[in-house]
């Protein structure tokens, strides 16, 4: 895991990435079954709309993650 962290920092401009991780809570980033859980669809089309880019996600790996404060701002505008 420290290498995959060292990747990251690598490739962002330095103090960006140490930023980025200091603002996010565990609350914050949520998996796809949450999100299906909190939008009261199918996980399956949560999948779906995150490869489709309707909804705000990154694929790390094989697994997908969404913030919450994008999810939201979405939801409200």
């Amino acid at each position: 895991m420290a290498a995959y962290a060292t990747q990251i920092t690598d490739s962002v401009p330095s103090g960006v990435a140490a930023q980025a991780a200091a603002m996010l809570t565990r609350d914050e980033v949520m998996t796809a079954r949450e999100v299906a859980e909190l939008l009261r669809i199918p996980t399956s089309t949560v999948y779906e709309l995150a490869r489709k880019g309707v909804l705000p996600a990154r694929q790390l790996g094989r697994t997908w993650r969404f913030l919450r404060p994008r999810l939201e701002e979405l939801l409200t505008g």
